[in-house]
């Protein structure tokens, strides 16, 4: 079975006007080549969550980030600086999504199908479907779009983390912090939800969790602290399925283990 690469995007909501960014705590801005990938969801009443590219019409968010509704869109900012816009066909959940409470979210997961392809300057991203190894202190590469300052409200230029895994994690869920030692930490915040955590392996670099929650570890409610993320590995049936479902099958793009 073949499947074709796909982009990420992160999710969350957007505070007053500004040109913020995303993560807190200092992040630099994410020039590399993965960073090409990243991409935003935007919604009514000020809504943005990170996503990634995974195929060229294809695009993987966080299950919380996707509502009901026809007012969604893909967006991204062109080389020119404006924002562009792509439509959403239909989106997909894991049947296991569960939404209970903060930080409690299950299965948290969604594959978007666009409209119409994105541009070709987007970057393609590798899916990590093979259960990884982790174990405390490994690092993590961080990209999303959120908010960076609090008060404001533009988003989606991306900022880049280093973090490393932390206890307790499962073989649903790995847990974030920054390592630095700072008094001010790096993490998710408003708008990064969504955002791929990418891990370098010997085939190459690819995304094997997507966040989901962050927890407070500055004067902002929720930011800057633990990132939560959801692995992609338990759910690697559904995300195979989907992706051929949705028309993301193809032979310049085989699937990514």
């Amino acid at each position: 079975m073949t499947m074709r690469s796909l982009a990420i995007a992160f999710c969350g909501l957007l505070l007053l006007h500004g040109g913020a960014e995303g993560l807190v705590g200092g992040a630099p801005l994410a020039t590399g080549e993965i960073a090409r990938s990243v991409i935003g969801i935007v919604g009514p009443h000020g809504f943005f969550c990170t996503a990634t590219a995974i195929a060229n019409d294809l695009v993987l968010t966080a299950g919380h980030c996707m509502r009901p509704g026809p007012n969604y869109k893909v967006a991204y900012r062109a080389k020119s600086g404006s924002r562009e816009f792509f439509d959403i066909a239909v989106w997909q959940r894991p049947p296991q999504f569960t939404e209970v409470a903060k930080k409690r979210v299950t299965a948290d997961l969604a594959i978007l199908k666009l409209t119409s392809p994105l541009p070709g300057d987007i970057g393609i991203a590798a899916l990590g479907l093979k259960a990884p190894s982790i174990w405390p202190g490994d690092h993590f590469t961080v990209i999303g779009g959120g908010v960076a300052v609090k008060g404001l409200r533009e988003t989606g230029i991306n900022r880049v983390a280093d973090l490393v895994a932390t206890a307790p994690f499962t073989s649903l869920q790995v847990r974030l912090v920054d390592p630095s030692g700072n008094p001010v930490t790096i993490g998710a915040c408003f708008g990064d939800s969504g955002s791929p955590v990418f891990q370098t392996q010997p085939d190459g670099t690819k995304i094997i969790a997507v966040v989901s929650w962050a927890g407070s570890n500055t004067k902002m409610r929720d930011c800057g602290g633990v990132t939560g993320a959801t692995l992609l590995s338990p759910y690697r049936p559904w995300i195979e399925d989907t992706v051929n479902k949705l028309d993301g099958a193809s032979r310049d793009h085989p699937a990514q283990n």
